[in-house]
């Protein structure tokens, strides 16, 4: 492994992470099971006493872990000095291709779970009864899981990241012509893709924007909560198809004119050159998030007790995702009529 500053404080954190997870997994999975077979109040108010320092370890770790997915991207940046070939973390990241490509699946599944638990922890702490007390032990114990496996290959790349390892440079595979992510969209659009691309980029985010805006509007006036549900799951599934649209847009059009280097494509290099789309990416990752967090709140934390609490949450979610993806959009807008 190679040792730096960036490498030393990522395994550790990653070590502190994997105990801790470990743990509170296994004792919010008991908790949630007792929680549902006691019937008892008194059986329950026990539950929650013994669960207060695992719902507290866990508020403190997971909220460490939201900030480690570009802390790692920045150890891997490190990392480029010392291996052969590699122009940024694209080729740290093939040193071990199968194990990094499991951290970085990973990390967005890991960013979603930790939000939405700690949604449901903060919905939950606005009750009288600790109303989704079962639910959120369950969840956590799921969360916990994944982001358990996640630390685990984060440490696995780390570890088995040699110095002096010879890559392949990032151009040999994002810029062949037999790219697939130039085959897709030329197989839909034809030869001509790359502008419709760009053209359904553009309207897909403001028919995002305009969606969020509405359902945002027609909940302040208090419409009729059984068209919440549907409106929200189509809502998250959109803002899904104009993610999988954002990445190809980004990969085959915005990223080479950002760059000033047409015929390159990789997102590596372009967080490397221009720091400051790191920001506009995560505007843009936060706000899909948050049209999945309002769908996972309303799914399981409605309650009798949670109704009034969930439309006020989901509100200032969609409020949070209509801002970042504006932002998210004219970040994209001003790098383009700059280049």
């Amino acid at each position: 492994m190679i040792l730096n500053v960036f490498t030393i404080t990522e395994l550790f954190i990653e070590l502190v992470t994997l105990i801790l997870m470990v743990w509170a997994g296994i004792q919010s999975l008991v908790l949630g099971l007792r929680w549902k077979q006691s019937s008892s109040t008194q059986g329950k108010m026990l539950i929650e006493q013994r669960s207060h320092f695992v719902l507290l370890s866990a508020v403190i770790v997971l909220g460490i872990r939201l900030f480690n997915w570009p802390f790692f991207y920045a150890t891997l940046q490190s990392l480029v000095p010392d291996i052969g070939g590699a122009m940024c973390i694209f080729g740290v990241t093939h040193v071990e291709r199968t194990v990094s490509l499991i951290a970085e699946l990973l990390k967005p599944i890991s960013f979603f779970l930790i939000g939405a638990w700690v949604l449901i922890h903060m919905v939950d702490q606005k009750t009288e009864t600790s109303a989704l007390m079962g639910r959120k032990l369950i969840m956590l114990s799921l969360t916990a899981a994944v982001v358990a496996a996640e630390s685990l290959a984060d440490t696995a790349v780390i570890l088995r990241t040699a110095p002096d390892t010879l890559v392949t440079c990032c151009t040999t595979v994002t810029d062949v012509l037999d790219r697939p992510t130039a085959i897709f969209p030329q197989s839909i659009l034809g030869p001509q893709y790359a502008s419709a691309l760009t053209y359904a980029y553009f309207v897909g985010n403001l028919s995002v924007i305009m969606a969020l805006a509405l359902v945002r509007r027609a909940m302040g006036n208090n419409v009729h909560a059984r068209w919440r549900r549907p409106a929200l799951g189509i809502i998250f599934l959109c803002a899904i198809f104009n993610a999988g649209i954002f990445l190809l847009t980004q990969i085959e059009v915005h990223a080479p004119r950002i760059m000033h280097l047409p015929y390159h494509r990789c997102l590596y290099c372009l967080w490397q050159y221009v720091p400051d789309t790191i920001l506009m990416y995560s505007f843009f990752i936060l706000a899909t998030a948050s049209t999945g967090w309002a769908v996972i709140l309303d799914l399981a934390g409605r309650t009798k007790e949670t109704e009034g609490i969930l439309q006020a949450y989901v509100c200032r979610l969609y409020g949070l995702s209509l801002l970042c993806f504006t932002a998210s959009l004219i970040m994209n807008a001003v790098h383009l009529i700059m280049a």
